[in-house]
């Protein structure tokens, strides 16, 4: 089926479900009745972290907004529950798609920082932005790199898929747009960029590029990373020690985990050599002053 006007009730019911609990086997239910990947074009507004989020049926982050509240759920609650306990905590998006974790930053930063060079995504992040009046959030029309340039940004098939990297995910090098690349220290002194406690990184494997971008700023401001570890990102990095070693010194790395049961929840857990070699998913990197901070808030 296709998610529209007739069919938005029904989701809505689905929805009351996939808020409250994530069951074993629910995805394939949803996916079953609403598969994301034959959804048309159609907008619709959810509630959203006590904001209104303007969404569209065949974009997956969206898709899962719908379904389950929140995409990444258990990461946003994390870093919305450490911005909670920094004064003043000052959030950034990179790789910010249509905006989601911006928004949802929104109600818990002073300041929300969201980076996306493709411009199709921009209008979408201008509308959560407009729609909701917020002051505190503010758009960047790039992407974070080691040098400033001028690049292809290759598309997927579904709203929002990209990458800077030819052939990463779905994306394809005969369909891209041309984005401008900033390098990241550079850039923030310009843009009134003067500090960073909390930043989500999700560039399709582009990931190591954009920090040592960064890494200035990382070692002044030393602010707790989530990391977007793809295999082809894995490439990128090169093996566990070379991944460490592109933090600054004095960092801790706790892998997502999801749980086995009916019930599935997310957790963190240590991250070491062995586990990095058949890992992918969310990394929390941390300063080790904030670790036990961290620890606290995720139950460990």
């Amino acid at each position: 089926m296709h998610i529209n006007n007739a069919t938005l009730p029904l989701a809505w019911a689905l929805r009351q479900v996939g808020t409250r609990v994530r069951l074993r086997g629910w995805e394939r239910v949803l996916r079953a009745l609403f598969h994301p990947d034959r959804q048309r074009r159609v907008a619709f507004r959810i509630p959203f972290n006590g904001f209104t989020y303007p969404a569209t049926a065949d974009n997956i982050v969206d898709w899962n907004a719908l379904f389950y509240g929140a995409y990444e759920a258990f990461e946003l609650k994390l870093l919305a529950a450490l911005a909670g306990r920094i004064e003043g905590a000052v959030f950034m998006d990179v790789g910010a798609n249509v905006g989601h974790h911006a928004l949802y930053m929104a109600a818990h930063a002073r300041q929300v920082h969201a980076f996306e060079p493709n411009p199709a995504m921009w209008p979408l992040i201008e509308e959560k932005i407009s729609i909701n009046g917020l002051a505190n959030m503010t758009l960047h029309r790039y992407g974070l790199g080691l040098k400033a340039a001028e690049s292809p940004l290759y598309l997927g098939p579904e709203s929002g898929e990209a990458s800077l990297l030819a052939g990463a995910s779905r994306t394809s090098p005969s369909s891209s747009v041309p984005v401008t690349i900033v390098r990241g220290d550079d850039y923030f002194p310009t843009a009134g960029i003067d500090r960073l406690d909390l930043v989500k990184m999700d560039v399709e494997g582009f990931e190591k590029q954009a920090i040592e971008g960064i890494r200035a700023h990382l070692e002044t401001w030393r602010p707790v990373m989530m990391i977007e570890l793809s295999e082809l990102g894995k490439q990128q990095f090169g093996d566990f020690t070379t991944f460490v070693k592109t933090f600054p010194e004095d960092y801790e790395f706790y892998f997502c985990h999801r749980t086995p049961g009916l019930i599935i929840l997310t957790v963190i857990q240590a991250a070491d050599a062995e586990a990095y070699d058949d890992f992918v998913g969310n990394v929390f990197c941390v300063p080790v002053e904030r670790s036990k901070l961290l620890r606290q808030l995720a139950g460990l």
